[in-house]
This record gives structure tokens, sequence and C-alpha cells, in this order.
């Protein structure tokens, strides 16, 4: 029976050719991210520790610039590395390619939170060595990793030299042809420095010179089996190495344990009593305590966040992959969110997008409020900057960057970055819905008002107001990438309606009277096409000439890598879902039989070059009744990293795929939607699946769900709760269970022409 708790590894020979394992194994705490390259293997693609947002910054360098372009590029940095370690016994050095490996491999433990290696190797004598290296990034710590070695020798007594670095390492500059690798950043704008303290500690300092950063780290070791022990420490320019050379026993432990933080400048000390704190905090625990607190912790999350299905094991693993990755990959303390590559990488510069709001926060609001509730007083947190945006480009209200990490907008392509302004109601509908869900009307006190009142402005200045359509939005550029700077974006109209009315109503006694009224009639006013026929993407989108898609080779997909984007622009073509992401987002808008016709015109002219787009159109899909491209979609989503389906996983993981297979089953399967304060459910399950069963949060009520082929059973595990089932208001008492039937519909069969397969 398939292990749906593990990810596991075991063929190296061929390790060029799975170089996203390295993404796949990485370990976080949404503090600290530490990618899986191989500390045991010659072959290494990326080394990479990052920090959610430790980030070097500089100016944009433009051929021509033009007023309120973006200035400054924002890229996250790597940090020391201090994964390696290098054991030598009597001058041989142990675990590498100069001896053979009996047992190589290593398992990403989702259930603890671990990454683990078995080795058994056996040197050019014929000498036998049996190791194991456990790695944890603790959830209970903030920036700590702790890694423990266990090595059997074959004699007693070996002379033993441990080699212990932390050093940095620039990854270089990325590709300038593909707008998803980082470009900017070369390592030439650090400052490294070593400091050796009074009680004969080191730590490895780095100074940002574009954001004006400090970093500091340290490592700690313990070891056991070891006599006659000496250390020493030596400071280079790249960083430290630290050096035991001692008498062996035959079993000897090493914890190797490293602490990063980061500050302003100006508070150098600060972070580095941070790092030095929590080494010491760290000391006093052992390694099984450590690993305790952390089984602890993943037993509470997966109480509440496990999603299980019975009928395909690797669907199972998949998707509670996504799930722990998303939990290790976002911020938890307000000050940071959740990157389009979480902690896996620098793709997309370590920004964050829409994709947080859009994708990843309903998982949370659902699962974890708490978590939920930080990533939106991050969005509060650079409202200031926000506004400074608007200002800037001459609006009133608040104007959130498409891309950013330190609140300023870094997109230096405004026709796909800027002008995609849907991103101010993704956050401020983000905010509704967890207003709706957990009725946690505190944050609003705390800033959330401000983002509500912010976007509804924003809206109100930009729109414009025509005789015989109503209120209008020009110049906008929706989810779809391939279509750029139109009118009236059906899908930024729509949201932009809904940010108006849910300020209007969710701010009464906090804005004026006046402004309220502005914001529900414009909100009314707000031009959407009539219900009947294809709604069309935007005013111009159905004039346009069809793309030739039996003409294009699927070597030139994705087709921003191979055409201007003017050829794009003028052509019927969509990179993502965007009229089917309004449906899947807003499904209440149309009646069925438009969101089908909606679907079958758009599924013939999208490429799904985008990760973001399957979720969408997975969700539709099963909404209409295909549900064999509805399950195609959904085994695309869930297994767009672990099975490297876009061929790009070595340079991180798709977070937003991610939230989107959480997505597919609380929006598609169950029919998940926020309804009175409370949530509603119109489910039916997917044929290939026997049962499905999760926990969902209405606030601090939680509950539970298992569904079968036929029937559905809710029961409210810790408190009385009002849900609804198909529109039937359901009352449950603290512990009842009550079943009712899942929908049955007929299935349908997809015909039409899809561009790619």
């Amino acid at each position: 029976m398939m292990d749906t708790w593990t990810i596991e590894q075991s063929g190296f020979a061929e390790e060029a050719l799975n170089i996203h394992m390295e993404s796949l194994f990485t370990l976080g705490n949404g503090y600290l991210g530490i990618r899986g390259d191989s500390q045991l293997s010659d072959f290494v693609f990326q080394k990479g520790t990052y920090i959610n947002g430790f980030y070097e910054s500089g100016p944009i360098t433009y051929g021509e610039k033009a007023y309120g372009y973006a200035e400054r590029w924002q890229t996250i940095i790597p940090l020391p590395e201090a994964k390696d370690l290098m054991i030598f016994i009597d001058g041989v050095e142990l675990f590498t390619e100069k001896g053979k490996f009996e047992k190589r491999s290593r398992i990403l433990n989702l259930k603890e939170s671990h990454s683990l290696w078995e080795l058994v190797w056996i040197d050019e004598n014929g000498q036998k060595y049996k190791g194991t290296v456990k790695t944890i990034v603790p959830f209970g710590s903030r920036g700590a990793m702790i890694c423990k070695w266990d090595i059997t020798l074959p004699l007693e007594g070996s002379d033993i030299v441990i080699k212990s670095p932390l050093i940095y390492e620039s990854e270089g500059a990325g590709d300038r042809d593909d707008p998803r690798l980082p470009e900017h950043f070369d390592g030439s704008t650090l400052k490294l420095k070593t400091k050796k303290l009074p009680d004969k500690r080191h730590l490895l300092s780095m100074e940002t010179e574009g954001s004006r950063l400090y970093m500091s780290c340290s490592m700690d070791h313990r070891h056991s089996g070891l006599h006659e022990a000496k250390t020493s420490i030596r400071e280079s320019e790249a960083g430290l190495l630290e050096t035991v050379t001692a008498k062996a026993e035959k079993k000897i432990s090493i914890i190797k344990t490293v602490s990063y933080s980061y500050g302003a400048k100006i508070k150098n000390d600060e972070v580095d009593h941070l790092v030095l704190k929590e080494l010491d905090m760290l000391k006093k625990d052992s390694f099984d305590d450590v690993e305790i607190n952390q089984k602890d912790y993943m037993v509470n999350f997966w109480y509440r966040s496990d999603v299980k299905i019975k009928g395909d094991d690797e669907a199972q693993l998949s998707l509670r992959y996504n799930l722990f990755q998303l939990l290790q990959s976002t911020g938890r303390d307000g000050k940071r969110s959740i990157a389009a590559k979480g902690l896996s990488g620098s793709g997309y510069e370590g920004h964050y997008f829409w994709d947080a709001e859009t994708y990843v926060l309903p998982y949370f609001i659902y699962t974890n409020p708490a978590i939920a509730r930080s990533m939106l007083s991050y969005r509060i947190s650079i409202v200031n900057a926000a506004k400074k945006r608007a200002e800037h480009l001459g609006h009133q209200g608040i104007l959130f960057p498409w891309r950013t990490i330190n609140g300023e907008e870094s997109s230096a392509y405004f026709p796909a970055g800027t002008a995609q302004f849907h991103i101010n109601s993704d956050i401020a509908l983000g905010l509704v819905r967890y207003l709706e869900v957990t009725g946690d009307v505190s944050i609003l006190a705390e800033g959330g008002d401000q983002i509500l009142a912010g976007t509804a402005r924003f809206w109100a200045d930009l729109g414009t107001s025509v005789s015989g359509r109503g209120f209008c939005f020009n110049t906008v550029t929706g989810p779809d990438e391939y279509t750029a700077l139109v009118d009236n974006n059906y899908y930024t109209n729509l949201s932009a309606k809904k940010n108006l009315r849910a300020a209007s109503q969710w701010l009464k006694g906090i804005a004026a009277d006046d402004e309220l009224d502005e914001w529900k009639n414009k909100s009314d006013d707000v031009y959407l096409p009539p219900i009947g026929s294809v709604t069309p993407q935007d005013d111009s989108f159905l004039n346009k000439e069809p793309w030739d898609f039996l003409s294009t080779p699927d070597g030139k997909y994705p087709l921003l890598l191979n055409f201007h984007p003017l050829n794009i622009y003028r052509k019927k073509v969509l990179k993502q879902a965007d009229v089917i992401m309004a449906q899947t987002l807003f499904p209440s808008e149309l009646p069925l039989e438009q969101i089908k016709l909606n679907f079958d015109y758009y599924e013939q002219l999208t490429t799904r070059d985008s990760s973001l787009s399957a979720c969408a159109q997975g969700i539709n899909a099963f909404w209409i009744g295909y549900d064999d491209l509805a399950w195609e979609y959904f085994q695309e989503t869930l297994h767009t990293d672990r099975k490297d389906l876009h061929g790009n996983v070595s340079h991180g993981l798709h977070t937003a795929s991610m939230g989107g297979s959480y997505l597919m089953v609380v929006k598609g399967f169950l029919g998940l939607e926020n309804i009175h304060g409370t949530v509603g459910f119109n489910p039916r399950l997917p044929e290939q699946l026997n049962n499905l069963s999760l926990k969902i949060s209405v606030g601090k009520k939680l509950l539970q769900i298992d569904m079968s082929q036929s029937l559905i059973q809710y029961k409210s595990l810790n408190s009385d709760l009002v849900i609804y089932h198909s529109g039937e208001r359901i009352e449950l008492k603290k512990e009842e269970q009550k079943s009712k039937r899942t929908l049955l519909k007929k299935k349908q069969d997809y015909t039409l022409f899809r561009p790619r397969s």
C-alpha cells in the first residue's frame, strides 16, 4: 500500500534529470526556508536558504522610462549555507562518490515535518559505514534549522575530523530571457563580515546596499561518541568553518543548529542578540525535545487541515504535499505573506502576487484562521505604500502593488503589472471572505477598514460613467496576461463591483454616509455585459482574430517566451482563465447555462501556459458536468509540483497551484460558498473517488464533513452551528451529525477543440 505521508527519493545516479527534487524537499516554517539541495551528493543544481522578506533592491534600468514606472527591483536573496557537514575517518571523507553507496535514500515526512537521509556506504577498502541525517526547521522557533547526524563506524578509536561550514555562496544573476526567473541580483551589493565574540562564539553577518537590511547568523554544535575533542573556527571572506578533531567511538552523533535573523541596518545589535538568544534557547532542549515539539505542532495542524480522499493514493499524496508546503511557505507574524514560489527558490524573485489572497488565503481561512489573519495583516502593514502608489498614478485611495516584497511596486512591465488593478479587489475581497467566515471584525479596527475604504475610493475614482453603459473601467488588464490594457475587463469590473458593495456594507458607522452611498451607487452602476450570449472578456476581445493554434507547435509554448507581446495581445488567446476565473469566484452571478456557454467558448482559447489556470477551469468543468475534463484538471493542479508537470519546479514550487488544489476540493467537489455569515454546500464527489473527509472552520466552530458518492455527513465538533446544504438551512447541535444526499448530475462529454492536450 502506498505511503501517502512521505515523498521519497532513492535514485541519485541520474540526479541531473531530477533537479526538481531540490525544490520538492524544501523545509520551512514561514520565516525560514531551506531548499532540499543534496548535501550528500556531488551534484547540486541550486543551493538555497531564504528568509521570507529578506531581499535586496536596486534601481530598475529602462531603455526608455516614463512617469510612474516602478523604480526599484526587489529580489529575495540566498543566505549563507549551513546544510553541509564533512566527516573524515582516518583521512577518508565519508559518503562521497569515491566510495560505493549500498543504500542512499531520503524521505520528506509530511506528517511530522522533517527530512531524513538513510545511508549505507562502503569505502575503497571495503569498510562499511551507516548513517542517518534528520533535518528540522522548527515551527516553535523563528529562524532555526537543526540537523542530527547519527553514524555507525566499522571500528572504534578511529581519528575523526568534522568540518562544518557556514558560508555564503551567491547563486548569481538569473535568466534575463525568462521573466519568471530572477535577473537583477548577482551578489555584488552585499557586504559580508565575521565577528568573534568574547565568549568565543562567532557570528556571520550580511549587509545589503540597496534595501539597507542586516542579516546575522551563527551555528552551534553538540557531539556524542567523541573523545579528546579539539575545536577550532576559521574565518574567511565567505564565512565560517568549524573543525573538530577527536577519537571516535563506534557510534557517534552530531547535532548542528543554525539560527538566522534580520532587521534594519540600524538594528545590528538587536539582530545579533536574537540569533544568539535563539541558539541558547535551543541548547536547553535535546534533539528529541525539538522533534516532539515539531510532531505536536503538526498533529494540531493536520487535525484541522488534512483532506482525506480514498480512491487515488497518488492524488492523496500530492494533496497532502501541497497543503504541507503552504504551511511551510506562509508567514505567521503579520509582517510577511506567501511568495509565488514560497521559500523553495528565487523564482519570481520572492514576490508576493494576487496568488496569496486568491489562491492561498481561502485555505487558511477555512483551516487556520490565525494564519489567514496574519496574511491580511501584512497587507495592512503596506497600506501607506499603497496610498503613495495611488497618488503617484493620480488616483484617490490605495493601489496595492502587483508584485512586491516591501510594499512598493516592483513590476517593471506595467501592461501586465501595475495595470492589473484587480489586485485591489483580490485583497479586499479576501478580507471580506475572512470577515464573513470568521466573524473577526476586530481586524477592521486594526487597519482592515483602511483596505476596504482605500480600495473602494480607488475604484470610485478610477471608473468613468458612460451614458447608456454605466460605470466603466478603461485601460486595465485582467488575470489573462495575454490580453492587456483593455476596457471593461469582465473580471475586473465584477470584482470592483463586489469590492465597492462590500465596503459600503462593512464600513457602516466607520466611513462617512455620503461615501457609503457613493460606493453603493457606483457598485450598482458598474457595467457588466448582458447575459444570453458569450460574456466578453473585455470590450474588444470577441472582435479579435483567433490565434492559429493548429500551426503553433508544442515547442512554442509558453507563448510569452516565443512571441512579442503585441503579437499576442491582438489575438484571441488566453494565458489563463479570466472570465472563467470570475465564474469560479462569483458563481452566483451567472446561471449555470451561461457558465457553460462561457466555458465552452473560452476553453478552446486557453493555452494553459499558467499554472494558475487549471483549478479554475477544473472547477467550472465539474460544475457543468464535464467530469473527465474536470478530473484531468484536478490531476494537473494536484501534481504540478510533485510530478514537475511544467518542467520548471527546479526553480521553485507553484504555491498558487497548491492553493488551487484545495479550491478544487472545496469549491468544486463540495460546492462551498459563504452564505449569510456561515457556509453552504452543493456537494458531488467525482466518480474516481470513493470518499472525501475534511474539516472546515467557521470562525471558532469546527465542522466535520464526510462525503461518499451518495451521502454527505455534517457534524459540528465543538459548538452549535448553522450551515446550508443545497439551499436548505441545517441546524447542528454540538457533536450532532446529519446526513444529506449528494447532488446527482448527468455526466456530459467534452468534445470541443482544446489548444493543448
